[in-house]
């Protein structure tokens, strides 16, 4: 009998669980909600131009020859009956299993802002990217763009925009004393090299500035109130999708469901990614929840499941890590490798090449570093790249930050989406308060 695998969600995890258990000599069937798997690492330089946001996504079915791919939303898993209910367009489908791989990753979490699902952007869907990298062409001198979150994406995401559109006003806010907390203070030179790239490009950098609420002409923070700005980009985090059948089982204080070693939740049931609470190897708490565990978790996953299909035990998760990093610019890296910290081209060479190698797709790889030798892809965008140039993208808002679907309104471009106060010229970087900088 044909063993039957089916991996929930077409992200890093579940595409390189799908693609090691393809060669296990069963079906296996990846559900997924979109027809493309989205590469995230390029974020920024899909802002700035230097990478098309065609390149960031691949058809799913390039990448996993000989596993059925069906496009859809899971319902449900019934771990009695061993099956998954699908929503199609064509209706519903249910899916039986032997071996289930939960891999559906984490969403924005708009509800912890209210209007944030309504008028607010995200980095994380690739159309709301491509439309968002359109947005920026089309502001203004002088207007404001808010990013709300002070971890890496949003200090490189500041930064990349700010380059990309110098005339712009753009302010990074973020909630704590200094951005960039999880690289201090074992990393503090990394972290303040990064922020002074961030002020060299004259971000405005906002300390103690938790995003409160989003509307249609602004956002307001705590400490300073009402910022008047036509985009409110959202970096304040992730949360783990849920699905019913399975919220019975152990999470974490972030709503993530533990794994044993091995990756996996119960018998015949595997998870990895975002919506894992995998155990380091180290014994100390659980893997961080970025592309790169998420890679090695789907591996781990896939090669288990060759072993179970095969009759043999499974082995643990052994991967130790390798680091953290972020692009300030064409030469400007801040990045920590097994603990080493790197600033300049090293960092930005090394993130460079490791960004390369794990894109899932090797043509598409191979043409993303051409594209660098040609420069910045800032003309000639084709429909692919942008989605619809003409409108004003409000399904692609909606669609980037609030992935429920939900009414989503936007009010036009007025008065009252200018910056509330006089324009910031060219060379008065600003940074509130001084002591959120933490620069030596």
């Amino acid at each position: 009998m044909i063993t039957e695998i089916v991996v929930l969600g077409g992200g890093y995890t579940g595409v390189w669980a799908a693609r090691a258990a393809a060669g296990a000599g069963a079906r296996v069937r990846l559900v997924a909600a979109a027809p493309d798997h989205s590469f995230h690492g390029w974020t920024a330089e899909v802002i700035t131009g230097h990478v098309r946001p065609e390149r960031a996504r691949v058809p799913l079915a390039d990448l996993l020859p000989g596993v059925e791919i069906v496009l859809g939303r899971v319902e449900s898993v019934s771990l009695t009956q061993q099956t998954v209910r699908v929503a199609t367009d064509h209706g519903h489908r249910h899916l039986a299993y032997d071996e289930l791989v939960v891999a559906v990753g984490s969403r924005d979490a708009v509800e912890r802002v209210p209007g944030l699902a309504e008028h607010g952007w995200s980095l994380k869907n690739p159309n709301g990217l491509a439309a968002l990298r359109h947005m920026l062409t089309t502001l203004p001198p002088d207007d404001r763009v808010v990013v709300a979150g002070g971890g890496l994406t949003g200090v490189e995401a500041a930064t990349a925009i700010a380059q990309r559109r110098p005339d712009l006003q753009v302010t990074l806010a973020h909630s704590g004393e200094a951005a960039l907390p999880m690289l201090r203070p074992r990393f503090e030179r990394v972290a303040d090299y990064a922020l002074r790239q961030a002020l060299a490009a004259n971000v405005e950098v906002l300390a103690g500035a938790r995003l409160v609420t989003v509307s249609a002409t602004g956002a307001e923070l705590t400490g300073y109130g009402h910022v008047a700005s036509e985009v409110v980009i959202s970096t304040i985090g992730q949360t783990p999708v849920t699905l019913p059948g399975l919220d019975h089982l152990p999470t974490d204080e972030v709503g993530r469901l533990v794994t044993d070693p091995f990756l996996r939740l119960t018998e015949h049931v595997w998870a990895g990614g975002d919506v894992a609470a995998v155990p380091h190897p180290s014994g100390r708490g659980y893997c961080p929840a970025n592309a790169l565990w998420a890679i090695y978790q789907g591996k781990r996953i896939g090669a288990n499941l060759v072993r179970t299909v095969a009759g043999r035990k499974p082995t643990p998760f052994r991967f130790p890590g390798l680091g953290q990093g972020a692009s300030l610019g064409l030469g400007r890296g801040a990045a920590e490798l097994y603990g080493v910290q790197l600033t300049g081209w090293p960092a930005w060479l090394a993130r460079w090449v490791f960004f390369h190698w794990f894109m899932p797709s090797r043509p598409v790889a191979v043409r993303t570093a051409l594209e660098w030798f040609t420069g910045p892809q800032w003309q000639g965008m084709s429909h692919d790249d942008d989605r619809d140039h003409r409108g004003p993208h409000r399904s692609d808002r909606r669609d980037a930050v609030q992935r429920n679907g939900g009414d989503h309104r936007r009010a036009d471009r007025g008065a009252g989406a200018r910056p509330a106060g006089a324009s910031r010229r060219r060379g008065d970087r600003r940074e509130r308060p001084v002591g959120a900088a933490r620069v030596h």
